[in-house]
């Protein structure tokens, strides 16, 4: 049967990231075919070629385009089995060692051509075959068969026209190369008659010996464990790195000894930091190598995937799935990992604790509650990153307890359970209830301090030397042209005037009073907050939609030169007289008069200038015993009037929350507006 090897090639895929993979492919070749050889002394060479322009022009030769890779070893050769086994399309000739007969048509994936020239004893005589191999027609080409000069076992695969997808994404130092060689090939550098293997970059001479760097940066030759997945054993090389060689902590997916696959651990396996520390002090990356026949078994041609399942709930025949290897295989590392992971948990339970002390006491009260999610927190998190990280476990134990109460309490809730276990885990419910209960009101205390103090910052004189405008203070308590409709409760901050704005009916932020839906009027004045209070029991007439009005005007920080034409305080009384003037409307649409009953309450939130001042003595309002606000009662407008300069508005703010502040252990920025 004839191979259209063109064909074969389009057909064999080979992800852009997996560039090195055609030379993986030809250094496990190399190692095969020395172990075929019985050679004791096995070498294999393997040589970058590059473009010689950056050369030329004495640039740094390592940063020179990659035109292909030569690899070079002392193996048996391509005897005529061999070359026979070569040219037969899905051999099974390496069968018993997990070869596909694939590996070589990778290497036509990423390059455009491969140059083979191979020196074997034949009939107690050295000969040399040379040949190409091309994606065209069966793919070998130029091939002759001649006596050999150099009378010893050589071959010279030469890869040649690295194809520029590829290309663009293979490292181009040639330590990174290294790397990526030994974290593929370890499995076969650790062994004891592995063969003494060298790469070269040819455009300088620079040259590493993988074996001496492989010896110089294990602690150990590596630890096997084996662990059992419902019936298969698969085996765990666990390995520690150092020096540049680890860049993450991995585990390795192999096939017949060969990475398949890999995963970052990090995040996967707990209390596990970038870098560990063995009992010398010394820093490691650590590796674990899996393989076993399931996973011989299961990979893919090309070997680059498994054809192992996520899900098998739809599978009439359960099968293994990914989780499940995955879970094993973390376990075993982690147990493995324990004698260094455990300093980093001490380490990082330590900086949480100081971080709570700091900026999160909000999540005191839970923390023994998310414990296998803080283990799985990077120890070297910043502490944005962190807060993030402990907000997602309070979430995610928030939902676990919802499920946990529907479980116990809900309609489906087992009634047959033994009644002693049952309110067992009764009361360790409602025991994470009251922690969670805690973290709600130290995080509603935390949010308010840190309004507090972005609030004072506001008040601050700009760089220019200027203050802000109204509109910045006022988008803190309120956002501006919304209404509460908009706005959830926990959204806002008119706390920060007056607790009992809390708790409203309806609020309108910089809207015309016609606009709003609570009454009926046709004034275009704008207050800049107006309240509806809830209806309360003792509200004169229950069909009432709201039993007060809570109008709110805010002034530039430091704004002098009030005039009787534009007092602020006349200002809002001029809002209520629209509003009296006007109607109001019942739940049900009916309009009925305001009446002169309905209070008001009208706060002015200004700085205590000297017009200021004035424009209050006038209209007869009394100043409060801090000098900070002015207060008074117009009767002709049922309507309470106070001033409120922006120092006050934040010092009395922190007194009514003083108290919560101190039991968090809060501090306090000094109020200087």
């Amino acid at each position: 049967m004839r191979t259209d090897v063109q064909g074969r090639v389009k057909n064999t895929s080979l992800a852009e990231d997996k560039s090195l993979l055609p030379v993986y492919e030809a250094i496990v070749n190399s190692i095969q075919a020395i172990e075929d050889a019985n050679e004791k002394n096995g070498r294999i060479q393997i040589v970058i070629v590059r473009d010689d322009k950056h050369l030329l022009a004495k640039q740094d030769a390592s940063a020179g385009d990659i035109l292909g890779f030569d690899v070079i070893d002392n193996g048996i050769g391509f005897t005529d089995e061999n070359f026979q086994a070569f040219n037969t399309a899905d051999t099974t000739y390496k069968a018993q060692r997990g070869g596909k007969g694939v590996g070589r048509f990778l290497w036509l994936v990423a390059f455009e051509k491969v140059e083979v020239e191979s020196h074997c004893k034949h009939d107690k005589k050295f000969v040399c075959r040379r040949f190409e191999f091309v994606a065209e027609g069966e793919g070998v080409r130029n091939e002759s068969k001649g006596d050999s000069a150099d009378k010893k076992r050589q071959t010279f695969v030469r890869l040649r026209g690295f194809r520029p997808k590829y290309r663009e994404q293979c490292p181009k130092k040639p330590d990174t190369i290294v790397s990526h060689i030994i974290e593929h090939c370890l499995e076969f550098l650790i062994r004891p008659d592995c063969p003494d293997i060298k790469l070269e970059d040819a455009a300088n001479g620079e040259s590493f010996n993988l074996n001496e760097l492989l010896t110089r940066e294990l602690a150990e030759k590596g630890k096997t464990d084996c662990v059992d997945v419902h019936g298969h054993k698969l085996n765990v090389l666990h390995v520690r790195l150092f020096e540049a060689h680890g860049r993450d902590h991995r585990v390795y997916f192999c096939a017949n000894h060969r990475v398949v696959k890999s995963e970052k651990l990090l995040g996967k396996v707990p209390n596990l930091a970038r870098h560990l520390t063995d009992d010398t002090g010394r820093s490691f990356i650590y590796a674990a190598y899996i393989d076993g026949e399931l996973l011989d078994k299961s990979a893919n041609a090309e070997r680059t995937e498994f054809s192992i399942v996520e899900d098998d709930s739809d599978l009439l025949v359960k099968q293994v799935t990914w989780p499940v290897i995955r879970q094993k295989v973390f376990e075993n590392a982690q147990a493995f990992l324990a004698p260094y992971t455990g300093p980093v948990r001490e380490r990082k339970q330590k900086r949480i604790q100081e971080f709570i002390a700091k900026d999160g006491p909000m999540y005191r009260s839970i923390l023994k509650h998310i414990e296998p999610a803080i283990d799985m927190i990077d120890p070297e998190i910043g502490d944005d990153a962190l807060d993030i990280r402990l907000y997602e476990a309070y979430h995610g134990l928030q939902v676990k307890l919802r499920n946990e109460g529907q479980e116990l309490l809900g309609d489906e809730a087992d009634h047959d359970e033994d009644f002693d276990e049952f309110s067992k885990r009764l009361q360790d419910y409602f025991d994470k209830v009251t922690d969670i209960n805690k973290s709600d009101l130290a995080r509603y205390v935390c949010h308010r301090k840190a309004i507090l103090d972005f609030l004072q910052k506001q008040l601050d004189l700009k760089n220019d030397g200027k203050h802000r405008r109204e509109d910045r203070v006022h988008g803190i308590i309120f956002p501006l042209g919304k209404t509460s409709d908009d706005v959830p409760i926990d959204d806002h901050n008119l706390w920060l005037v007056d607790e009992k704005l809390v708790f409203h009916r309806f609020l309108a932020s910089d809207k015309q009073l016609r606009t709003n839906r609570g009454i009926t009027t046709e004034s275009r004045k704008e207050p800049d907050l107006i309240v509806f209070d809830k209806a309360c029991a003792f509200a004169s007439d229950l069909e009432s939609p709201f039993a007060a009005i809570d109008i709110i005007e805010f002034k530039r920080p430091m704004l002098d030169g009030y005039t009787e034409g534009d007092n602020p305080v006349t200002q809002v009384l001029g809002y209520v007289q629209d509003i009296q003037e006007g109607r109001a409307r019942t739940p049900q649409g009916r309009d009925i008069p305001i009446g002169k009953d309905i209070p008001f309450f009208c706060y002015v939130v200004c700085d205590i200038t000297p017009s200021l001042i004035q424009q209050a003595k006038l209209l007869d309002l009394t100043a409060t015993p801090d000098g900070q606000g002015f207060f008074g009662y117009r009767k002709q407008f049922n309507a309470y009037v106070e001033i409120i300069s922006y120092t006050k508005l934040i010092t009395d703010a922190k007194k009514r929350n003083a108290a919560f502040f101190n039991k968090l252990g809060l501090p306090d920025r000094p109020t200087t507006t």
